[in-house]
């Protein structure tokens, strides 16, 4: 078992290095900007052939695509960084939802008509406001972690352990593998459903129930097969409320995605909150101990 952790650990490092990291990130973006001019050339054909009438969009709708690419990219770094650190894991977590919640913007600001006056009463601009307000406040939610964890990381003595490092290596991978086939098949379910919508001239299905919310709720479970498994090298009252203070954001995250607005962001800076005062409080205990 120890050989088999020992081996699989250094092909994770050779396969995911920094160089072959910024390789798929280059690629990801030249698909992205692919992407961007595919789309603005769809909405000119949409808004200017009689046969592709039924699919006419503002230009602002393309702005959409690029950045779901990019989005895509963090969810994979997000994978990548597993076996770093949970608490940093966490951490992307709040980079993510945050990404997210500007992603909604760029989508939502296509549906909102700039050829008539605007009214603060508006629905869609309500929710543009919304948007941009928790976008901030997440920004300054997650700089304010990653400085008590630039603060703190020296008492996250268990990422230390080899072995424990190398079972979070294979988690993951089985967590990129999820995530490969989870964004394929998800892509073909929403496109069909985008058409049928575009067709029917409905609004757009949401991307962040078909695809985000089942790779969180799969995250949820994970979270909590390493926080079983670390205990078999540290255990600790104070290791088991941090740890679980991660699940408890990471399902809140979860329940997010679903959630209608402004509630989706109540549930969103609740897990921050949680999770920030949590780490702070023990690792603080830690630090006055030294």
């Amino acid at each position: 078992m120890l050989n088999f952790l020992t081996t699989y650990s250094l092909l994770f490092d050779r396969f995911l290095n920094p160089k072959r990291v910024r390789m798929v990130e280059l690629f990801i973006l030249r698909l992205a900007l692919l992407a961007f001019v595919l789309h603005l050339g769809f909405i000119f054909l949409a808004n200017n052939v009689l046969y592709f009438k039924n699919f006419q969009h503002s230009y602002l709708k393309a702005i959409y695509t690029p950045f779901s690419f990019i989005l895509f990219y963090e969810v994979l770094l997000l994978v990548i960084i597993i076996p770093k650190s949970i608490s940093e894991f966490i951490g992307k977590q709040f980079e993510v939802i945050t990404l997210i919640t500007l992603r909604s913007f760029f989508h939502d600001i296509a549906d909102l008509d700039l050829g008539t006056s605007l009214s603060i009463q508006d629905v869609h601009l309500l929710g543009l406001v919304y948007d941009l307000i928790a976008s901030l406040l997440m920004l300054a939610a997650t700089m304010f972690y990653y400085k008590l964890y630039k603060n703190f990381q020296r008492f996250d003595t268990i990422n230390d352990i080899q072995h424990f490092v190398a079972i979070k290596k294979i988690m993951s991978f089985l967590m990129m593998i999820i995530l490969f086939v989870l964004s394929f098949s998800s892509l073909s379910v929403w496109l069909q459903d985008l058409f049928s919508a575009m067709k029917s001239n409905q609004n757009y299905p949401n991307p962040n129930t078909v695809f985000y919310g089942d790779f969180f709720s799969i995250m949820i479970f994970m979270d909590v097969f390493l926080l079983i498994v670390s205990f078999m090298y540290h255990f600790s009252f104070y290791l088991i409320f941090r740890n679980a203070s991660f699940i408890i954001t990471t399902i809140l995250l979860r329940m997010s995605l679903t959630a209608e607005k402004p509630v989706n962001y109540f549930l969103i800076f609740v897990g921050f909150a949680f999770s920030i005062l949590a780490y702070y409080f023990i690792n603080n205990r830690k630090s006055s101990q030294t």
